[in-house]
């Protein structure tokens, strides 16, 4: 008779139902828990390269993302852009990057740091001009923005400026080969744009995510048990009138 109960197609749906949130549940858990891991090995991948010595330039090695290194040669202030949309303590600003030619790889986009804005969108903000001859700079390799660059508000009008720091856009500034990442600078220049800030440092949310997807298998396992009980007493109960 227990058994019986549990055949009848309602329960047997239930059941599924139950078995299916279950499987997403799961899933979910083990993805969030991979991305934590992913992150947590990530992070101690950039703290290591943070920590390091510069090393110098060397279009012939390839850098892995977040590298420290250091570069002689010469700031192009006839190549910069402004990079829109960026913001430190709540003020709405511009990363300023200019081009810096090397003397022995290829040229390179510099992030010098960080203005703020004036008067509205469209105006262009005057940064402290770049330094002039040749200098050694340090700072961090950074990836270009890959995804598409957003439409609307976000897109820069007349200076030029651009939403991300996206090589597509960049190069319609300066065409000619350069080197495959930016620089963001860490180096002291005296007189310049406030400088970028570097990573914090978290594991976010994907672990408590994990857990929480955790809980909802076992709600689901402990609501599919009580109505489990429910379902057999309404029977036992039938059979008794």
């Amino acid at each position: 008779m227990k058994i019986k109960t549990f055949l009848y197609p309602k329960s047997v749906a239930i059941t599924l139902l139950a078995v299916f949130g279950i499987y997403i549940c799961v899933s979910a858990a083990q993805w969030q828990y991979h991305r934590g891991q992913n992150r947590h090995a990530e992070n101690i991948r950039v703290k290591q390269l943070l920590t390091q010595n510069p090393v110098s330039l060397d279009a012939n090695r390839t850098f892995p993302t977040w590298s420290k290194v250091k570069l002689s040669g010469n700031f192009d202030d006839a190549h910069e852009v402004f990079v829109r949309g960026r913001y430190r303590s709540d003020k709405y600003g511009f990363d300023v990057l200019t081009l810096f030619r090397t003397s022995n790889a290829k040229p390179i986009w510099v992030d010098r740091g960080w203005v703020e804005a004036v008067g509205d969108a469209t105006e262009i903000p005057i940064p402290p001009a770049a330094p002039n001859g040749t200098m050694e700079i340090i700072g961090v390799l950074r990836a270009y923005d890959e995804k598409e660059s957003t439409t609307g508000s976000l897109i820069a009008l007349p200076a030029p400026k651009v939403g991300k720091i996206q090589i597509t856009k960049l190069d319609e500034n300066f065409s000619s080969p350069r080197f495959d990442m930016y620089l963001q600078l860490t180096s002291d220049l005296g007189d310049s744009p406030i400088p970028a800030d570097m990573p914090t440092f978290s594991d976010g949310p994907h672990y408590a995510y994990a857990l929480q997807w955790s809980f909802f298998v076992l709600l689901i396992a402990v609501g599919r048990v009580l109505i489990g009980r429910e379902e057999l007493r309404s029977k036992l109960t039938s059979v008794k009138l």
